[in-house]
């Protein structure tokens, strides 16, 4: 059956309107509050208080009324754009509400719309739920020791074993943990991708942010500390081999292919193909992992070196220039074209050169160097020189690791690090880089990093303030 005969034809355009974030936070959250119901739905009267209160205090998602007209689409209060939301849910083919004998509106979620809600939950699961809110039965692709140990645990067994099955879910948990490794490094590149389209420090300095919470902290270290896959591979490509040089196990895998082959060789022989893709698979791996660790060595290395570019920039004649052009952008946005242009008229002249003929030319060719061989260091007279403390601190390196050390937990106040604490009007660049390097500490430590409301406005910057919080764990 073709894709969309089975969806509505506007099923996806609340994902395509201009307040898609507020639809998409919206439909989430009901999916979340839909999953505590009982089998046959939950009371529409629970998901409407929910979602009231979800959208009153999750003031990041504005509603823009998209038709003045339609009356039902300006909701004055949040509990009409909650009911307004949820009959745009229904009309779409998100969810059908059906009227019991007791007159309750029961709300289920549609066949499509459950698919791809737990599509959006697996690739982005911070959307839905909080570590401490997921359902016992809830798979994050995310967190790959749950794929590498029920691989483990299937090619382990040894009493019964149906082995056409346990190959089967072999196969299947392969393909999802190397798509969640590829998820990985495909995000981990888009972060590298933003360190060149962000021209601001404080879209950098949230971007470092989310990177600590969203991959760093979620991902990454899950992949190389707790989900260390080094700790099964071998014993995963041992069973495997074991599996593809025994021919009545490789005969009783072949059963899962008997109906898409020709003859019984041809599923004997893609059982082979398919178990030697797994043990590359698991072969490849390490590979994966060097180029996520070269990813992450390069996102952090690429926004530092960025930070420090715009910090310093105005003290170059690039950084002079791109001053200008945030100038005449920004004056431009405010409707002062003509302003703009005559700031840039009187910024510079060009004059008019005449171009000579090369016979004409009073160029003349230098003459033949010849090296002095008397220019000598002199005795510069070193008696009595002393390597004195304050003649070595000028060659230390301040951002080492003890130094960002003892800087961060010399302004934890009760476990807490905040940045606009340290960080004032005419505050210099060496104290701003610190508080950047305490982030990345923070990031290979048991910290935890939150952006927060207020803004920090220095001389040279402005940024939204963020707090480390030590645990205690």
């Amino acid at each position: 059956m073709d894709f969309f005969d089975m969806v509505p034809d506007n099923f996806f355009s609340l994902l395509a309107s201009k307040n898609k974030r507020i639809y998409l936070a919206s439909i989430l959250q009901v999916f979340k509050v839909y999953e505590t119901g009982t089998i046959l739905g939950i009371d529409k009267k629970i998901v409407v208080d929910d979602l009231t209160i979800f959208l009153d205090s999750n003031k990041n998602y504005l509603y823009d009324v998209e038709d003045e007209e339609d009356e039902e689409s300006n909701p004055t209060s949040k509990r009409e754009l909650a009911n307004y939301i949820l009959r745009r849910m229904e009309e779409c083919g998100w969810i059908y509400v059906d009227i019991t004998n007791d007159y309750i509106e029961v709300l289920n979620f549609s066949d499509d719309a459950i698919t791809i809600c737990e599509a959006l939950i697996n690739a982005y699961p911070q959307f839905e739920y909080n570590e401490d809110e997921l359902p016992s039965d809830f798979i994050n692709p995310n967190e790959y020791q749950g794929y590498i140990y029920s691989i483990y645990s299937l090619l382990s067994q040894k009493d019964n074993i149906d082995y056409a099955l346990t190959f089967q879910l072999v196969y299947s948990n392969t393909k999802q943990l190397i798509r969640a490794i590829r998820r990985l490094d495909a995000r981990m590149k888009d972060y590298i991708t933003s360190v060149v389209e962000n021209t601001e420090i404080k879209d950098l300095m949230e971007k470092l942010i989310y990177y600590k919470n969203d991959i760093y902290d979620k991902s990454y270290v899950k992949l190389k500390v707790s989900d260390n896959i080094d700790r099964y591979r071998l014993d995963i490509i041992t069973a495997l081999e074991h599996m593809q040089e025994d021919e009545t196990i490789v005969k009783a895998i072949s059963k899962n292919y008997a109906a898409y082959t020709k003859t019984e060789d041809d599923a004997i022989n893609r059982s082979i193909r398919l178990i030697d893709e797994v043990i590359d698979a698991f072969n490849a791996i390490e590979d994966f992992i060097t180029e996520i660790d070269n990813k992450n060595r390069n996102y952090i290395n690429s926004t530092i070196g960025k930070i420090k570019f715009l910090l310093t920039e105005d003290d170059n004649i690039i950084g002079k220039l791109n001053g200008i052009l945030k100038y005449i952008r920004d004056t431009n946005k405010e409707g002062n074209v003509d302003k703009a242009m005559r700031l840039v008229d009187s910024l510079y002249t060009i004059p008019q050169m005449k171009i000579m003929n090369g016979e004409y030319s009073l160029y003349q060719p230098r003459g033949s160097y010849q090296r002095n061989y008397n220019q000598t260091l002199d005795d510069i007279g070193l008696t009595g020189f002393e390597m004195t403390d304050d003649f070595l601190s000028q060659f230390k390196n301040s951002y080492n690791e003890d130094e960002i050390k003892a800087y961060l937990e010399a302004h934890l106040k009760d476990s807490v690090f905040k940045a606009s604490d340290v960080l004032y009007y005419d505050c210099t660049n060496e104290e701003f880089l610190m508080t950047v390097y305490c982030i990345i500490y923070a990031a290979e430590r048991q910290y935890v990093v939150s952006i927060l409301d207020n803004i920090i406005d220095t001389k040279r910057f402005t940024i939204k303030d963020f707090e480390i919080k030590k645990t205690l764990f």
